[in-house]
């Protein structure tokens, strides 16, 4: 069996899938990992081993989401500056300017996670 020598048959791996999926890779870093907590001791070492090798990955996802959380903030704070101070009623820029602000605190705690996943993968060897 020969091995297929056009390059256009491996170059593209994300070609077939779908849209929601490669929008959850491209955003989610925890999918590139292993559970290091089931097995027996070779089976979570294998994988612990594996989720090492994997961190080279992780400041770029940590790059995607400071970016995503600077814009949550700016679109939160613009929405805010937006909205009606004096009035009692809640008007369509303060709701938001709300959500925006939901999202930056959803973003911030990914970062954290991600962050701290990076730096117990850089410096335990186990």
């Amino acid at each position: 069996m020969q091995a297929s020598s056009n390059p256009d048959d491996t170059a593209r791996p994300y070609e077939g899938m779908q849209l929601s999926l490669l929008l959850f890779r491209y955003l989610w870093p925890f999918w590139l990992f292993k559970d290091a907590g089931r097995g027996d001791r070779h089976a979570r070492a294998a994988a612990y081993r594996y989720n090492r090798s994997m961190r080279v990955h992780l400041p770029g996802y940590l790059l995607k989401w400071v970016i995503g959380a600077a814009l949550a903030l700016l679109s939160s704070v613009a929405f805010g500056s937006w909205s009606g101070a004096g009035s009692t009623a809640l008007d369509v820029y303060t709701l938001i300017s709300a959500i925006w602000g939901l999202l930056f605190t959803c973003s911030l705690c990914v970062l954290l996670v991600t962050a701290y996943v990076y730096i117990y993968l850089s410096r335990n060897d186990r």
